[in-house]
């Protein structure tokens, strides 16, 4: 089960008086990204992308943004919904349920690339039964083949956005670039690799937010393992980003890397509407 359960207090009130009414709404949106039946809705496909998608059932004012090359085009940056959430890696071990996959070393490449999707499978294990989507945010070699803004607060003119927390995970393709011994990115000492969270307001930065997905750098380091290495989902929170009404996610890396790729999943904010 989800490590913490929300309860969203939501308040409205309807006021007439003459001709002057009013809307009010106190809520928490939370964006699981499950959906009632989301092979149904998406197909068995692992990846999923929209121009702009909401974030499940318990999901309010929120949308998510991608960029894509055209109409039924791979996504080319920003977020996109993947099933590829319940893979289990560890020591080398790819588990399909029950059933090994594959057996290897440790950070060996998926076997067959095609059909596993290592860049949208986050790495690591979720055990709840039936949570079976999370996001995947892809950062773009250039700033065209982004979306303009990545999350987006979609009534900001009657309300406001505070983002709260979220959970983070790095991909099992990041992990295979920068740890797999035959990698041409296998990182080193000194390199690193960090999630970068923007919000923003009519424009102007509100504050950020960043984590290190990955870090070599103490001065010990000798390039063997990392200090530390993101292979556990983990809650990340946002309350620094202050009320928004846009978040934009960045990758950095101390190295050149093809593609960078993190997952994310239960997206948590407060929202305040007024009419």
């Amino acid at each position: 089960m989800k490590r913490y359960i929300v309860t969203a207090a939501v308040a409205v009130a309807l006021t007439s008086c003459l001709n002057d009414a009013y809307y009010e709404v106190n809520t928490q949106s939370y964006s699981d990204f499950e959906f009632y039946h989301p092979i149904e809705q998406f197909g068995s496909d692992s990846i999923y992308v929209e121009g702009m998608f909401n974030g499940g059932n318990s999901s309010a004012y929120l949308v998510f943004a991608s960029q894509r090359s055209g109409d039924g085009a791979v996504m080319t940056g920003g977020f996109g919904l993947t099933m590829k959430k319940d893979t289990l890696v560890a020591d080398g071990r790819i588990m399909n349920g029950d059933d090994v996959v594959f057996e290897g070393d440790r950070y060996s490449p998926f076997p067959d690339t095609e059909t596993l999707y290592p860049a949208y499978t986050a790495y690591g294990t979720r055990s709840s039964q039936g949570e079976n989507m999370c996001t995947v945010f892809m950062q773009a070699a250039t700033e065209n083949l982004m979306p303009e803004h990545d999350i987006i607060f979609t009534d900001p003119e009657y309300g406001t956005c505070t983002p709260q927390i979220c959970r983070i995970l790095n991909t099992y393709k990041m992990v295979y670039d920068m740890m797999y011994e035959q990698s041409p990115y296998r990182f080193g000492k000194g390199d690193w690799l960090k999630l970068v969270v923007r919000g923003y307001l009519d424009g102007r930065e509100t504050g950020s937010v960043e984590y290190y997905l990955a870090d070599f750098r103490s001065e010990d380091n000798d390039g063997t393992e990392p200090d530390s290495l993101l292979t556990r989902w983990k809650n990340l929170p946002l309350t620094a980003l202050g009320q928004v009404d846009n978040i934009d996610f960045e990758l950095e890396a101390s190295r050149n890397l093809p593609s960078m790729t993190v997952c994310m999943d239960d997206f948590l904010a407060t929202i305040y509407i007024k009419r």
